[in-house]
C-alpha cells in the first residue's frame, strides 16, 4: 500500500469515527453546556478532516492525470460550514438573554438549533466520505492493468464518471427547485424567512419598549391625561398580546420549517449514501469481471501453447519414425539389389557350365 493510500484509509477512518461520535446521542436533548462541549469536539475533528482532505487534494493535483477526482466543491463547503460552526460556538459561549422574550434568570435552550447543527455535521461527514471514496476508487482503478490497456474498461469508467456528474447536477437542480417552491414562498429561502421574522420581532420589541416609555411619561402626568392613560394602557396591552402571539407563532413556524428541512436533508443523504454504495458495488463487479476475463485469456493462451508444444513434439516423433523407415527401406533396397546381382551372376555361371558340359555329352 502506497503512502497516499494509507492517507486515504486514515481519512476514511477519521470520518467514520466522527460520524459515530456525532450520531451516538441526540443533541436536541442536551443542555447548553453539553451542546457546546459536543459542538467544539465535533468541529475540531471536522477541521482535522478538512486538513487531511486538503492534503489529499494537493497530492492528487500533483499527479497531473486526466481523470483525477475533483473534491474542491466539498472542501469549499466544509470550509464555509466550519466558519459558521465556530460562530455558533462563540455565540453560545457569550449569549445574553433578551428581556423581551424570557426572564433573566431562565436558561435559553434551542433543541431545534442543536439538532440542525448535528444534522449539518452528519451531512458534511457523508459528503467528505463520498469524496474520499472517489479518491480511493481512483487509486484502486489506477493500479489495475486493464484500465491502462483495455478500452472497454476505460470506457466503462468514463461512463460512470459522466453519470456521476449528471447525478450531481440533477441533485443541485432538485435542491434549487425545492427551495423555490417550498411552501409557495416565492424566491425566499428558509433562512430569509427566518431573518425577516426576527426583524419583525425586533421591530415589535422596539415598539413595545417605546410604548412602555410613553406609559411612564404619562404616569407622571396622570392627573392631566387620565383618558390618554387608559387608552395608552389598552394599546400597550394590545401590542404586548400581539407581540406574544406573533413570537409564539413565529417560533412554531420556524420549528416546523426546520423539521421539514431536516427530514428532507436526511432523506437526500440516505439516497446519496445508497447511490455511493451501489456505485462502489458496480465498480468492484467490473474490476472482478475484468480480472476473470484476464485470467481466462491467460489460461486459454497457456493451454494453446501447451497443445502446440505437444503437437510439435508428436510431429517431430513421427518425422523421426518416417526418417528411420526411409533409411530402413533404402537399406533393404540395397540388399535386394545386391541379392539380384548375386542371383544374376549365379545364373550366368550356371549357364556357362551347362554350355561347357553339352559338347561333352555329344561325343
Amino acid at each position: 500500500m502506497s503512502v497516499l493510500e494509507e492517507k486515504v484509509s486514515k481519512t476514511i477512518t477519521d470520518i467514520e469515527n466522527l460520524h459515530a461520535l456525532v450520531s451516538k446521542m441526540h443533541w436536541n436533548e442536551l443542555n447548553r453546556e453539553g451542546f457546546v462541549f459536543e459542538l467544539e469536539r465535533a468541529t475540531k475533528r471536522l477541521s482535522e478532516i478538512y486538513s487531511e482532505l486538503m492534503e489529499l487534494n494537493r497530492e492528487m493535483t500533483l499527479m497531473l492525470e486526466k481523470n483525477t477526482p475533483d473534491i474542491n466543491e466539498v472542501l469549499v463547503e466544509i470550509k464555509r460550514e466550519l466558519i459558521i460552526l465556530q460562530s455558533n460556538i462563540q455565540m453560545e459561549k457569550s449569549k445574553k438573554l433578551r428581556d423581551a422574550l424570557v426572564n433573566e434568570t431562565e436558561k435559553i435552550e434551542i433543541p431545534e438549533l442543536y439538532a440542525s447543527l448535528q444534522q449539518k455535521i452528519l451531512r458534511l461527514t457523508l459528503k467528505a466520505r463520498y469524496s474520499t471514496e472517489k479518491v480511493k476508487g481512483f487509486l484502486v482503478a489506477r493500479k489495475v492493468p486493464f484500465v491502462q490497456k483495455g478500452s472497454t474498461a476505460k470506457n466503462l469508467l468514463e461512463l460512470l464518471q459522466r453519470k456521476e456528474d449528471e447525478l450531481r447536477e440533477l441533485t443541485k437542480k432538485h435542491h434549487e427547485l425545492k427551495r423555490k417552491g417550498f411552501f409557495n414562498s416565492g424566491e425566499k429561502s428558509i433562512a430569509e424567512i427566518e431573518h425577516e421574522l426576527f426583524d419583525d420581532d425586533k421591530q415589535l420589541a422596539l415598539a413595545l419598549e417605546d410604548a412602555k416609555k410613553s406609559l411612564k411619561i404619562h404616569f407622571a402626568q396622570i392627573e392631566y391625561v387620565q383618558g390618554s392613560f387608559v387608552s395608552l394602557s389598552k394599546k400597550v396591552e394590545s401590542i404586548d398580546s400581539l407581540h406574544e402571539k406573533f413570537t409564539k407563532n413565529a417560533i412554531e413556524l420556524i420549528k416546523e420549517l426546520k423539521k421539514d428541512r431536516d427530514f428532507a436533508r436526511t432523506s437526500a443523504l440516505e439516497i446519496e449514501q445508497e447511490n455511493i454504495r451501489n456505485r462502489g458495488d458496480l465498480t468492484n463487479k467490473m474490476i472482478d469481471i475484468e480480472k476473470e476475463k484476464s485470467e481466462l485469456k491467460d489460461k486459454a493462451r497457456a493451454k494453446y501453447f501447451q497443445d502446440m508444444d505437444k503437437v510439435k513434439k508428436e510431429l517431430a516423433e513421427k518425422s523421426q519414425v518416417i526418417t528411420n523407415l526411409s533409411k530402413l527401406v533404402e537399406e533393404q533396397e540395397k540388399e535386394i539389389s545386391i541379392l539380384k546381382k548375386k542371383v544374376k551372376n549365379n545364373d550366368r555361371d550356371e549357364l556357362i557350365k551347362v554350355q561347357q558340359n553339352e559338347p561333352m555329352k555329344t561325343e
